[in-house]
């Protein structure tokens, strides 16, 4: 009898100890479902294709979702994926090199380097960088030249490898590919792939704007210039032309009565601008290219070996700056560790097969390494699944490195201005992607110092952007206060 009763009693306390859990768990999930609903029944985003998931860091609970397997465009929060890829693959303490040789000889007397000079590129995106202006290749190239004493190269100045690797991503948009954020991929990548055009526009509306100047320069490329004034306070100009082709065509507005009003345009060959800038420096340095021929000698003397930033600091730019160029160049570079003989156009591939693995999930497509394709396609439960498994799975080092790499609502990058006054505002760290109809966030909220993951997706709406980051903000206000 007595072992009778225990039994009932445990069995009692089990009921009651699952019905008190379940009771807590339904009442959690009405509580964001609240928070969901008033997202969701917003006219703004009735039409939309949305998906949502937030997930416990350490319970792997699912506390919130919403479509959370539907497939949409994720635009820039892409890139959480790319750079998690290269720091795994490469490792956060990866650098580019770029060597310079001397063959044949020193003839110290006169000054001459009796050969020719030969740079060897690795495809270092960060070679002479906007984002890096305090490190210089071609300074450190002419300084060690001075220590040798080389006032004349009797030889050429000659780029390995010769093979021009430059190209765009196939899948990218002709409208997107002439401008500074649809610089793709080269061996030789020189200033971010971006030309600097410098405009001047007069005070009427309608009349035709003037270039003033263009940098880098490169004989070999032209603006044909269609641009006009008008009220626009913003730059409403666009810049059209592919790789290699050598004449950039500019349309569209810029604000009136500017002096040097800068607009930036992809390079149609950073190759190229990158060896008439590097010639302009050494003869700036007083070093004159005599440019014979047949003077290279098998004899190879080293220059200078020249170093990136460590991949920590390019994944940091890519996440604060949302930095497409960087993106896509350290997506080959990690895709050639696994497969030496991959291409460019087919490393977005790679990484989707390994993710795939890795996360244990089946439907992503992967198009570039930015989110610039619009054939990208992502759930917000892929996104959880990568964010969880950086949080629970990295090297503690490799996780310190990605996270400090994600900017924080209302403070840095590309969130500064997300949430900023609210209580998320250095609560919630993260990705965001924008591009026309398309608004996603992703990242973790940090709570009493527990992580919760959370993406939100929002496609084709037809509403001002400026409406849905608000709904969205205003979702991850309660959210967090509700945690």
């Amino acid at each position: 009898m007595e072992l009778f009763l225990l039994v009932v009693m445990k069995k009692s306390f089990l009921i009651v100890l699952s019905l008190l859990l379940l009771t807590f768990s339904v009442k959690c999930q009405s509580i964001f479902d609240y928070s969901l609903n008033q997202f969701l029944n917003d006219e703004s985003v009735e039409n939309s294709s949305i998906s949502i998931q937030l997930i416990n860091g350490s319970s792997r609970e699912v506390l919130m979702e919403y479509n959370s397997e539907k497939l949409l465009i994720p635009a820039s929060i892409q890139k959480l994926f790319t750079t998690t890829y290269a720091l795994k693959q490469l490792g956060e303490n990866y650098k580019f090199k770029t060597i310079a040789y001397s063959s044949g000889f020193v003839d110290v007397g006169n000054q001459k380097l009796i050969g020719d000079l030969i740079i060897h590129f690795s495809g270092d995106p960060t070679l002479e960088s906007r984002y890096f202006d305090s490190l210089s290749f071609l300074t450190q190239l002419n300084s060690n030249l001075n220590k040798l004493k080389i006032k004349s190269i009797e030889g050429q100045v000659i780029l390995f490898p010769k093979k021009n690797d430059f190209s765009v991503n196939s899948n990218w948009l002709w409208g997107d590919i002439g401008n500074y954020y649809a610089t793709g991929y080269s061996t030789h990548s020189f200033r971010d792939n971006y030309v600097d055009v410098n405009f001047d526009s007069p005070n009427e509306y309608g009349r035709p704007t003037k270039i003033n100047e263009f940098s880098p320069f490169s004989k070999n490329f032209n603006i044909k210039n269609k641009v006009i004034s008008s009220s626009t306070k913003i730059d409403l100009s666009y810049a059209f032309g592919a790789p290699f082709q050598k004449e950039r065509n500019m349309i569209g507005e810029l604000p009136s009565n500017r002096k040097n009003y800068n607009v930036k345009i992809s390079m149609h060959n950073p190759k190229d601008f990158l060896r008439h800038s590097l010639i302009q420096s050494l003869e700036n340095n007083g070093v004159t290219i005599i440019g014979l021929k047949n003077l290279t000698s098998s004899k190879r003397d080293t220059i200078l070996v020249y170093e990136s930033p460590s991949l920590e600091n390019i994944i940091k730019i890519i996440n604060y700056k949302s930095n497409n160029n960087f993106s896509e160049n350290i997506l080959i570079h990690s895709a050639l560790k696994t497969d030496s003989s991959i291409t460019y156009q087919k490393s977005p591939e790679l990484m989707q097969e390994y993710w795939k693995e890795i996360l244990n999930i089946s439907n992503i497509f992967f198009s570039d390494g930015c989110g610039l394709s619009r054939l990208n396609l992502i759930s917000s439960n892929a996104i959880n699944k990568l964010l969880l498994h950086n949080l629970n799975e990295l090297k503690s080092n490799v996780k310190k490195v990605f996270i400090s790499s994600l900017p924080v609502a209302g403070i840095s990058g590309t969130l500064k201005s997300l949430g900023k006054g609210t209580t998320i505002s250095g609560n919630f760290i993260g990705k965001s992607g924008s591009m026309n109809g398309i608004r996603c966030y992703s990242g973790y909220f940090v709570k009493n110092e527990n992580f919760f993951p959370f993406s939100i997706m929002v496609n084709n709406f037809i509403c001002e952007s400026s409406i849905i980051k608000k709904l969205i903000e205003n979702l991850m206000v309660d959210i967090y206060e509700k945690l």
